[in-house]
């Protein structure tokens, strides 16, 4: 006897489907990096020369990036969410919570240590890339482990 080199119709059509569901998440994935690279260009472009970061935006700028953000992420998130399966949701929300979780500690740990002039004023820039750095590390860790 000789085996089928062929696949069955079923596993095709799961295979299609895999396909088009990551071509899809791609798609919203980059359309959002999209988003984000306009709003910093032209953050950066309107930022005044040898200020400090984003300092002297306009304000209608400021206004217009804030909703292109908040767009972006509300329709981008939902959007993604649409096409993810339930095991791609449970390793984001479970990242989600663990990053929220030390966001919280952190700032009002930072918050109380600097009322008790421990250390200076909490940096929102710091908090918000180090909470964003605990989310990946922790979706990571949910997605690669055994």
């Amino acid at each position: 006897m000789t085996r089928s080199t062929t696949m069955p119709n079923e596993m095709k059509d799961g295979l299609a489907a895999a396909r088009a569901r990551t071509r899809r998440q791609r798609i919203i994935l980059f359309t959002l990096m999209g988003a984000g690279a306009v709003v910093g260009f032209f953050s950066a472009m309107f930022e005044v020369d040898g200020g400090a970061f984003l300092e002297g935006i306009p304000a209608a700028w400021a206004i217009a990036a804030s909703l292109i953000t908040t767009v972006a992420i509300a329709y981008g998130g939902w959007r993604y969410n649409r096409v993810t399966d339930e095991l791609e949701r449970r390793d984001n929300l479970w990242a989600s919570t663990v990053a929220l979780n030390f966001y919280l500690a952190l700032y009002a740990n930072w918050y109380l240590w600097w009322r008790g002039e421990l250390v200076r004023e909490p940096q929102h820039e710091v908090l918000a890339v180090a909470t964003f750095a605990v989310m990946m590390l922790a979706y990571g860790y949910k997605k690669l482990r055994p």
